[in-house]
């Protein structure tokens, strides 16, 4: 059963329940992570637990910190850090490709930390956790744009009781999203080029009294992060990624 912590008093008045509370948002915000010291930030805790953060500025800032980022950002690609987002701050998986892809372009366009933000500061955020409850998995309940092939979804990126999530840099997820298939809970073994991509792209650069044009790219997922950053910095949009 899931817990849903809610920091029921501010934090400087209960200070006990407050430690508890931010104990409940490291989990979560770091995928159930083992942190050592010098992972923590003091800081924001001794903001938070002076009143001066609540629940969700403190999730916002966590996410938005150098460990978070090495943890998450740097060594995932766009999808599988997309993904570990909705999870981490959302509390679901993402609902389709389009969704994904409208995160991977604001990440581009406008940072990380704006990436972060559109999660914890949106419409969906606040009705789900309000300001004072610390996310949690919800794939379980009924949601509203919940669909049945979610609960798949959110078993595949589900990492166990005494998983990580930042064990494994590729997209779980990015198969089913392209395709609308149930994702493998299961990870098989394939061959020659099963496990490639093709990422429909337009061009940024105007071909002749053409409009831009579609380009194909066929990579594996450990090409794929270079491949999108070379398209987007271009000026290229991404259109569609589906197995090759």
């Amino acid at each position: 059963m899931t817990d849903i912590t809610t920091l029921a008093a501010p934090a400087n008045t209960d200070l006990g329940h407050a430690e508890e509370v931010i104990q409940s948002i490291y989990k979560q915000v770091f995928g159930n992570r083992h942190l050592m010291e010098l992972d923590l930030n003091r800081s924001l805790e001794a903001l938070f637990m002076n009143g001066d953060l609540t629940v969700q500025g403190f999730v916002t800032a966590l996410a938005q910190s150098e460990t978070y980022k090495r943890l998450f950002l740097e060594p995932s690609n766009p999808y599988r850090l997309v993904e570990l987002n909705f999870k981490h701050l959302l509390g679901r998986a993402p609902h389709d490709q389009e969704e994904v892809m409208a995160h991977v372009r604001l990440m581009n366009e406008e940072g990380f930390e704006a990436e972060i933000v559109s999660y914890t500061y949106s419409e969906e955020y606040l009705r789900a956790f309000g300001v004072d409850q610390v996310p949690y998995n919800r794939s379980k309940q009924s949601m509203t744009g919940g669909r049945t092939i979610n609960f798949a979804r959110a078993d595949a990126v589900d990492a166990g009781f005494a998983g990580f999530d930042g064990a494994e840099t590729d997209s779980k997820l990015l198969y089913s999203l392209s395709t609308g298939d149930v994702p493998d809970i299961i990870d098989r073994k394939s061959v020659g080029n099963a496990n490639s991509l093709t990422i429909i792209w337009s061009s940024g650069r105007q071909i002749g009294a053409n409009r831009r044009a579609r380009q194909r790219s066929v990579v594996n997922q450990s090409s794929m992060s270079a491949t999108i950053r070379g398209i987007l910095s271009q000026g290229g949009r991404i259109l569609s990624i589906s197995k090759a």
